[in-house]
């Protein structure tokens, strides 16, 4: 259940591989929200911070998130779901939620690269990150870019104009359009791209 999933993901004094560790004793996170204190204080790793957090059994912020994302139209993928990009779930620390504005693309049917760069470029830079991404989207590969203003917005232009899959991961929630010039893109994001974040809705960057 998608409530647990974020409840899980919420946790303070836990990280990412805190939760990892409970994912290998427990089958998702529903059965983690229903454990025993016995049973997280047999999971080894977790601090005496991290087991007092999963103590707390509200789902009220949760369900505030849920509906900020149901309200502003932002999906969720979690670590279980099929979708979720199998290069980032083998790493030692994945995200357990992904939030999400546009297109998903197929992440495990398409090589997926990185196109970041510096904020002020010069404008060979700035062509460069432009062709270079074209080209990228034209062999079949997705674009990955950070949405910031320069280098990383040039590359996502240049991945859009050839209608191909292109991912925006930002340090925010996808509805925070930052920086603010890029306004126009975040727009078109969401419309033909995706735009793609581990932090829930309003998270500032």
């Amino acid at each position: 259940m998608q409530l647990h999933w974020i409840w899980l993901a919420t946790r303070a004094g836990l990280g990412d591989r805190g939760r990892m560790l409970l994912l290998q004793r427990f089958a998702d996170a529903e059965d983690v929200y229903f454990a025993e204190t016995g049973e997280y204080a047999r999971v080894e790793g977790l601090s005496p911070e991290a087991i007092s957090s999963l103590q707390e059994k509200s789902l009220a912020e949760a369900e505030q998130i849920l509906a900020d994302c149901q309200r502003e139209n932002i999906r969720i993928l979690t670590w279980q779901d099929a979708r979720y990009p199998a290069a980032l779930k083998n790493i030692s620390d994945p995200p357990m939620i992904l939030y999400y504005r546009g297109i998903l693309p197929e992440f495990n049917d398409h090589p997926f690269i990185g196109v970041v760069g510096t904020r002020k470029a010069s404008a060979y830079g700035l062509k460069l990150a432009e062709t270079v991404s074209k080209q990228i989207a034209r062999s079949g590969g997705i674009v990955v870019s950070g949405m910031a203003e320069g280098i990383d917005a040039m590359a996502t232009r240049g991945a859009l104009a050839e209608g191909k899959p292109v991912v925006g991961v930002l340090g925010c929630g996808v509805d925070v359009v930052y920086p603010r010039c890029n306004r126009e893109l975040f727009l078109k994001m969401e419309r033909c791209g995706c735009l793609l974040s581990e932090y829930p809705p309003e998270t500032k960057p």
